[in-house]
């Protein structure tokens, strides 16, 4: 056989695999997507292929899903020539475009200018501890860079509780609640504060690699509020620690 017909085979070969890695369909990426979170995330309704796509991004925890909204997203050619697949997603059609990077060699993920708006049912998915509460409202999560790797987690994030309710009380809406997550490594701290509200609620915890989240705090009546009627609520929280204060505790593997 000629050199001409190995080089025109080898082109046709190189061609093909193009052609499919090109046109690979978005329910590839959820695939991928369900193997890097451990089967927790997932893509529902994808379409289009995983260069320029869309679908229904899911939280799944046992037999539960939780919606966390629609996405769209399209991958940016200069960064794969640079090894790595960066993509800019938008969450419905009128927010700003924010990215997540893969590494593949690094082994790492970045979320950058990323701001998204998830329903509170995602607490009660990631700590299971939480679901009894039946915890409603809304989840703002904002990030100039936010990076996994196997060498931990850096950057700093923001994670806003707005609008907060329980099932355990009548009492609506609790408040408005601020996490700051910071990276530093193989520990991610988390700190608890009140903005506004009804309910007072405060603490920090930390998040290392195979132990999950140890958070201590308390929670309390803010100044001014009757006590009577979050006491329900209350006594479910944990133990009265001093008169008025109950004690939050919260740990998941």
């Amino acid at each position: 056989m000629s050199l001409r017909f190995w080089i025109t085979g080898l082109a046709f070969v190189a061609v093909f695999c193009i052609s499919l890695l090109v046109t690979a369909p978005a329910s590839m990426l959820s695939a991928q997507l369900q193997g890097f979170s451990g089967g927790k995330l997932s893509l529902a309704n994808s379409r289009g292929t995983i260069w320029n796509g869309s679908g229904i991004l899911l939280l799944q925890n046992d037999a539960q899903y939780v919606s966390m909204g629609n996405y769209a997203w399209k991958v940016s050619p200069a960064a794969v020539l640079g090894g790595a697949l960066e993509f800019e997603v938008r969450q419905g059609e009128a927010a700003a475009p924010m990215r997540v990077r893969l590494a593949p060699f690094k082994q790492q993920v970045e979320l950058a200018q990323w701001n998204t708006t998830l329903p509170a049912q995602v607490l009660g998915m990631l700590a299971p501890q939480l679901r009894p509460y039946q915890l409603n409202g809304e989840i703002k999560l904002s990030t100039d860079s936010l990076a996994f790797s196997p060498k931990g987690t850096q950057g700093k994030a923001t994670v806003d509780w707005m609008q907060a309710g329980s099932g355990l009380t009548d009492v609506y809406p609790l408040g408005d609640y601020r996490m700051l997550l910071e990276g530093a490594g193989q520990q991610l701290t988390v700190q608890l504060s009140t903005l506004s509200g009804k309910l007072k609620l405060s603490g920090q915890g930390k998040m290392e690699p195979g132990k999950g989240l140890s958070f201590n705090g308390t929670a309390q009546a803010a100044q001014g509020e009757q006590q009577e009627s979050l006491s329900e609520l209350l006594h479910h929280i944990g133990p009265e620690t001093i008169p008025g204060v109950y004690a939050l505790g919260l740990v998941t593997q």
